[in-house]
């Protein structure tokens, strides 16, 4: 035989078993697409979501935070710093989660989470409550759409996603649930003190890392396949290409951020009214020890506002208007010194919250892509973000010069005008199209 034919001959060998390599290699990666254990995935996205809303910390750190001799006015700046944080690092820990994988993204989060325990329970240096706050934000900033993101893609790569609005609602229902086991342990909080309090959430952040290390990283696009194989130098191209991908689709779809808008100013003053309603019930005469226990209904509520809207089918810009009169009326009754008015005002708020929380997340992720999926989530939460920057410090300052009910009346007010404008220019834009 020739040393042509033998060279022919090797290069047809080596060519055969290369393809019959990559064929196995697409066989196994394919195979595991479609043997993804969506039941287990969901059920540790379940687990993940209880652990992380189980915060007692959340209902007792004003209370903690006043007395331990700071302000009401600083409690309004340490709000203020946590949500400059979260404005700031909102995308870029969306974009990390897209170009990085949300699996490791959530394990950060964890990590993030029992920094922000550790520093909320050092002394000596006022400061260290801020810092505290600065990794808490970074927590929840590098969660917030990393979760979302990775339940639709893990759905989508199953060949469900049309479940997404019933998991996502029942994920929900499970975290307000837990959010509500979390007030009616409140009172062990108080008790144990805010250095041990601290300590459990640290261990629970320990959690929810150890849950997110168990999760698969859903893999739909190429992109999402070859994260392991770029090179340094890609990464910045890659980041580059992703933040103009990014901005193109934000400029293009204004609707989409309208929506999301909505979303987050449905939000905002939610997480006031949790905020300040624990000093206005004392004011009111309910025991500080037990402070969790009529705060036990509010996440309960926002549990019953996810449920429904996994069983709405109407159009969701009438839903966030209604939505909005509700809320807009259910914060000014919150103000009430009369307990169960009071209650049912803030549980009418947190309803409409969990309802729209769950609508504008099924419907924009219908129209986001995989791979700016995250990115695009945390736009939600920056708007929210940029909201509470705001709201934070002039609430603050406004409880401590003319009482917390000043507050609540102020932001019922503000809501229940803008709602009205919207309506109002969304029939003279109707008009002007007939």
């Amino acid at each position: 035989m020739s040393k042509s034919c033998v060279q022919n001959s090797q290069g047809v060998f080596m060519c055969a078993r290369t393809a019959v390599i990559t064929h196995g290699i697409l066989y196994f990666t394919q195979r595991e697409i479609k043997t993804m254990n969506i039941k287990k995935q969901t059920g540790l996205l379940y687990l993940y979501e209880a652990i992380i809303c189980f915060r007692m910390v959340d209902v007792v750190w004003v209370i903690f935070l006043l007395g331990r001799g700071y302000s009401l006015a600083e409690v309004g700046i340490a709000e203020g710093i946590f949500h400059v944080t979260s404005m700031i690092f909102e995308i870029p820990s969306g974009m990390a989660a897209d170009l990085c994988g949300r699996k490791r993204t959530l394990v950060l989060s964890g990590i993030m989470g029992m920094l922000s325990c550790i520093f909320m329970m050092l002394d000596g240096f006022r400061g260290w409550i801020y810092v505290g706050m600065i990794f808490s934000a970074l927590s929840l900033n590098l969660a917030s759409g990393t979760e979302e993101a990775l339940l639709y893609d893990s759905l989508l790569e199953a060949g469900c996603a049309q479940r997404y609005g019933q998991v996502r609602s029942r994920s929900s229902v499970i975290g307000r649930i837990s959010s509500a086991l979390s007030c009616m342990a409140s009172p062990v909080a108080i008790a144990a003190g805010f250095r041990y309090t601290y300590l459990g959430s640290a261990l629970l952040d320990l959690g929810s890392a150890l849950a997110a290390l168990g999760m698969s990283e859903p893999q739909v696009t190429e992109e999402q396949k070859n994260r392991r194989a770029y090179t340094l130098k890609e990464n910045r191209k890659r980041l580059i290409k992703h933040v103009q991908t990014t901005l193109i689709f934000i400029r293009e779809h204004p609707k989409i951020m309208g929506k999301l808008f909505a979303n987050g100013a449905l939000g905002c003053p939610c997480f006031l009214i949790m905020m300040y309603l624990q000093e206005h019930l004392v004011n009111c005469g309910w025991p500080q020890e037990f402070i969790g226990i009529p705060m036990l209904l509010i996440p309960l509520a926002g549990a019953l506002g996810a449920w429904l809207a996994s069983r709405n089918k109407k159009p969701l810009f009438k839903m966030v208007i209604l939505l909005g009169l509700l809320s807009g009326a259910g914060i000014c009754l919150t103000g009430s010194s009369v307990l169960w008015l009071s209650l049912t005002g803030a549980c009418i708020v947190r309803v409409c919250e969990g309802f729209a929380e769950i609508a504008v997340s099924e419907d924009v992720n219908r129209q986001f892509t995989s791979d700016q999926r995250a990115t695009l989530v945390s736009v939600d939460s920056m708007i929210y973000s940029m909201l509470m920057v705001v709201a934070s410090p002039v609430t603050g300052f406004l409880g401590s010069r003319y009482g917390v009910q000043a507050i609540f009346v102020v932001m019922g007010v503000i809501l229940l005008t803008a709602v009205c404008v919207l309506g109002w220019l969304y029939r003279r834009k109707n008009k002007c199209h007939r």
